[in-house]
């Protein structure tokens, strides 16, 4: 089995109807032996959750949630399916945020939880709708990291940006998903003519 946890998050405010959808990717990467890491929001993070506890025991063991603090500090619609997550032998991945930190300490330790995610995965699957800062900010640092990143933009292609230096390019597995592509580098220059560093994400 594959030890490789791909993270599956995306917006806070992803309309239910997208339930289904973050469901099937979930379904589809436990099957190729993957594991899911997620970041125990509401939105599309809750919908991944639900989807690996309704798989079972197989998909929670080797999957992680993080948060930027304890259980006691994620949504209250998220916490009762945590501890049930963590019982099915998932595991949680609890963040500096203490009860009543100041509200700057709080963001600092949702980046963190962000940078976390990416750091202990392989890739990242991201379900965005709005202007979702954190989310982008997520697919940023996986492609910092030279990790792929696979986004399903609720409303359209239009609204997808740019992770550097290169392109998007729709997915024909996933209806309605773009996969980043970057320039391939030649010599110290991509083929835009920027530097590497940046095809690079650094």
């Amino acid at each position: 089995m594959s030890n490789r946890l791909v993270a599956v998050v995306g917006s806070r405010v992803l309309p239910a109807s997208w339930s289904g959808a973050v469901s099937k990717v979930v379904s589809d990467l436990v099957g190729r032996g993957c594991r899911v890491g997620s970041g125990g929001a509401v939105g599309a993070d809750l919908f991944a959750l639900q989807a690996v506890v309704s798989i079972g025991r197989s998909a929670c063991q080797g999957s992680r949630i993080f948060l930027p603090g304890g259980i006691d500090q994620a949504p209250r619609s998220c916490r009762a399916l945590l501890v049930h997550f963590q019982q099915l032998g998932g595991e949680i991945v609890s963040g500096s945020a203490v009860p009543g930190c100041s509200r700057s300490d709080f963001i600092s330790s949702l980046f963190a939880r962000s940078r976390a995610l990416v750091a202990s995965g392989s890739g990242v699957v991201a379900f965005v709708s709005g202007r979702s800062a954190g989310t982008w900010f997520t697919c940023r640092e996986a492609a910092r990291r030279g990790q792929p990143v696979v986004v399903f933009p609720v409303s359209g292609p239009r609204s997808l940006q740019s992770l550097g230096c290169g392109s998007w390019a729709p997915l024909s597995c996933w209806p309605g998903a773009y996969r980043w592509v970057p320039s391939v580098a030649v010599g110290n220059r991509c083929r835009h003519g920027i530097s590497v560093q940046c095809c690079a994400g650094v």
